[in-house]
């Protein structure tokens, strides 16, 4: 009976994700005909999507969601693009002059004002009538964790170096050809990111998607070792990205030369936000693949 009870909220918590990926994408679709049709048409087609995602949250449990965290975080993107759905609307809705701040400002001063004194009493009434109760949500990055450490260096005293044998950091990931041991993993990686990244046109790429083999999870871990390296030799940066996850970039000279500090970012890697991360960013192949023949 438990396995056939888990086999069903597995399957509706697929569905409810599903459900929720289609409203992404109609939020998308509202929003590249957001000058091509009216502000009201725009709030009707909003507000459909804002009542279906409701009735998808009013589905399941807590305990639905804390074993497929995944749609959450499918529920928390809809919910932060309907958010920056509206406020584009209002933006627009302002040039257009269809609302005026001044006009708003002077309505509520005018319902608050009681010969002299503030009186919020009237405000409250019409805001309580209107307004929902909101509902409390588990956290939305599931067993993703980020800690910023300050890295602390210790002062060394200046060592005499042979100006002829002085090391120098290569300006670009082209000049990185290490010799020493493992090396050759880290050259494949390094050559495949730059290709990836100049494909992309210098721009940054999911983190996550860019590690997990969605179908060998120690290749992700391995993945993830070339990776940290590359960014211990500040070739690479780390960086928060507009999904509130890492996006690996290249990392210019002129930067590294500025930034004398670097900080540590640690981060749960494990089977689930493998899978969660799969879901995410709807992965089906690797993107970094290391065939060496090297003998370790």
């Amino acid at each position: 009976m438990n396995n056939t009870a888990d086999e069903l909220n597995s399957t509706q918590a697929l569905d409810r994700k599903q459900r929720l990926k289609d409203l992404i994408d109609t939020n998308r679709e509202i929003q590249t005909r957001l000058t091509e049709q009216s502000i009201e048409e725009t709030l009707n087609q909003l507000s459909k999507v804002v009542k279906s995602s409701d009735l998808i949250h009013g589905e399941g449990n807590v305990t639905d969601r804390a074993e497929h965290t995944s749609e959450v975080m499918r529920d928390a993107q809809l919910l932060k693009m309907n958010h920056e759905l509206m406020s584009k609307v209002f933006q627009q809705s302002s040039l257009m002059g269809a609302f005026s701040e001044q006009i708003y400002q002077n309505a509520i001063r005018q319902t608050v004002a009681t010969q002299g004194d503030d009186n919020w009493k009237p405000f409250t009434e019409i805001a309580c009538a209107i307004a929902r109760m909101a509902r409390a949500k588990s956290t939305m990055l599931g067993a993703y964790r980020v800690e910023v450490k300050e890295r602390v260096t210790k002062e060394r005293q200046p060592r005499k170096r042979n100006e002829q044998a002085e090391e120098k950091r290569p300006e670009n990931i082209d000049k990185l050809q290490r010799k020493d041991k493992g090396a050759n993993k880290l050259n494949i990686v390094c050559n495949q990111l730059r290709q990836m990244l100049n494909s992309n046109g210098g721009r940054a790429i999911p983190y996550y998607k860019l590690i997990i083999d969605p179908k060998n999870f120690m290749n992700t871990v391995e993945n993830a070792f070339q990776i940290a390296f590359l960014a211990r030799d500040n070739l690479v940066a780390i960086e928060t990205g507009e999904d509130n996850f890492p996006h690996v970039r290249l990392a210019h000279s002129d930067e590294v030369k500025a930034v004398k500090e670097t900080t540590q970012a640690i981060c749960t890697l494990n089977l689930e936000k493998c899978r969660e991360m799969i879901l995410f960013y709807d992965i089906k192949q690797p993107m970094l693949t290391i065939e060496s023949n090297e003998d370790d």
